[in-house]
């Protein structure tokens, strides 16, 4: 037992996992009580998206396992963690694992998850059967509570965020660009928000039925995940749209990637469908843009594109100097 832990501590300990009001939140108050016990001297918590299939038969679907640090720094370039080769190497036994890398001990505290990326925290400590069985108590309540942040969070068939977690990451990312002024829309690298839309989807269900329009889903946002960045910020938005905010580029650079992603979906052959485009509407995150201007932006050019034959990009800062679309024009989105 854990003599030197009361019960006041425990109570404290877990009414503070259990008062948070989403995952950010919860993972920043566990690595705050872990930086808080003896010896423990690096806490650092990773998401991990391990390979998975959309379907059992289906050994080509498999995802490339991708391990990412919490809290993304979508501002920061991408660099080389010091720990990620370490959690690629290692095979998840248990809930609680002692590592040895680099002539150094460390506890990996796991929690597999349904829903989201499994989770895994990396405490650099003086590794004690004291410090293992609090840890263990700790992980239990975390990974419940996880559990339920991501059922509230995360879209259940694709697994990615949902749209009110695409409401709060939007608010930190014009937040930021708030403090930090870009002075050339075009020159500087900012962050983008794109509206994705797969064309034609209702015939798909209709022609095929909902469950093959779920696995053309699957795929679509499988795809998503391989072509776009660690620090990018992917969402399903609801039905066949999605969202993608794609950090740190300029406009021409953002142009060649969303183009790659809508080449890349052109030529995919989904299973039984067969070929599917995608549509998609591009704005990007300035200064002084809210929230809702900016989906605003995005979903016009998202509009532009479907009206001028789909398949393509359409930027809504290109718009502005051509006509707009009228709006009695006659375009069936789905």
């Amino acid at each position: 037992m854990l003599s030197n832990v009361t019960a006041e501590q425990a109570f404290t300990w877990a009414e503070r996992l259990t008062s948070q009001s989403d995952f950010n939140a919860l993972t920043k108050e566990m690595d705050s009580i872990l930086r808080a016990l003896p010896n423990v001297q690096k806490v650092v918590v990773y998401e991990v998206y391990a390979g998975r299939q959309v379907r059992a038969s289906d050994e080509s679907s498999v995802v490339e396992k991708v391990v990412r640090r919490f809290p993304v720094d979508f501002a920061t370039v991408e660099h080389h963690d010091e720990y990620a080769d370490l959690l690629n190497s290692v095979a998840v036994v248990g809930d609680i694992q002692v590592v040895e890398y680099k002539s150094q001990r460390f506890l990996l505290l796991h929690v597999p998850n349904s829903i989201g990326p499994d989770r895994t925290i990396l405490l650099e400590t003086e590794v004690t059967e004291q410090l293992i069985e609090l840890c263990r108590c700790l992980l239990v309540i975390y990974a419940n509570q996880v559990q339920l942040h991501d059922n509230k969070e995360r879209d259940l068939l694709t697994r990615l965020p949902n749209r009110q977690s695409f409401d709060m990451r939007l608010f930190q990312v014009c937040e930021y660009f708030h403090e930090h002024d870009l002075s050339d829309v075009v020159q500087d690298k900012g962050s983008w928000i794109a509206m994705l839309d797969i064309d034609h989807f209702k015939a798909v269900n209709d022609s095929f039925g909902h469950l093959y329009g779920d696995e053309v889903l699957l795929h679509f946002s499988q795809i998503m995940e391989k072509s776009f960045r660690y620090n990018d910020f992917l969402f399903r938005f609801g039905g066949e749209e999605f969202i993608v905010i794609l950090n740190l580029v300029d406009m021409a650079s953002a142009r060649d990637v969303f183009e790659r992603f809508r080449e890349a979906i052109a030529q995919f052959k989904f299973p039984t469908v067969g070929r599917v485009t995608v549509s998609i509407g591009v704005t990007h995150i300035d200064s002084h843009a809210l929230p809702a201007s900016l989906l605003d932006h995005a979903d016009k050019a998202l509009y532009h594109a479907k009206g001028s034959g789909r398949n393509q990009v359409v930027f809504y800062e290109d718009m502005e100097q051509e006509a707009p679309v009228e709006d009695d024009t006659d375009v069936e989105l789905f």
